[in-house]
């Protein structure tokens, strides 16, 4: 790879790497979403790993994903390929596990939920999915307020 090519491959990851998920304020990148990045002439590949196959958002990521191409090299022509391996709540970086305690979601790790404002694993569980189907309803039973906990296909009993 040439100096020229190594900078815009570095210019372009770093670009990504502020995209942020459609529903939630954390990157891509730190959600674990974003996993990789290939240039091949002005054809940029980049590989997404969706929360859930059946993600609603998928749309707007792609949309935002060019856009971070475009404002990097209008000539460039992002293209997503969509991994169809599960997303696993280990993928999500420190970052991104702090931006989402912020945002009021814990990350399911396979233990207990834990809510993400006291830290208390006296969780109830309000149902199978949220507003998305990434995310399962929580009520904490401890301060008493409710939280989305994300979790990935392989959490679901039923998913499997």
């Amino acid at each position: 790879m040439t100096d020229a090519a190594a900078a815009a491959t570095g210019a372009l990851e770093a670009a990504l790497a502020k995209v942020e998920d459609p529903e939630i304020p954390v990157t891509l990148l730190d959600l674990g979403v974003l996993r990789g990045v290939s240039v091949e002439g002005t054809r940029v590949l980049v590989r997404l790993r969706p929360t859930r196959l059946g993600c609603p958002g998928r749309n707007n990521m792609e949309r935002d994903v060019a856009a971070a191409v475009k404002a990097v090299d209008p000539s460039l022509t992002a293209e997503v390929d969509w991994e169809l391996l599960p997303w696993r709540e280990r993928d999500v970086r420190p970052a991104g596990k702090a931006a989402l305690k912020e945002s009021g979601y814990a990350v399911l790790l396979g233990g207990p939920a834990r809510c993400p404002y006291c830290a208390s694993e006296n969780v109830r569980s309000d149902g199978e999915f949220g507003g998305a189907l990434c995310k399962v309803p929580y009520t904490c039973r401890a301060c008493g307020s409710t939280f989305d906990a994300m979790r990935s296909a392989l959490a679901c009993g039923r998913c499997r």
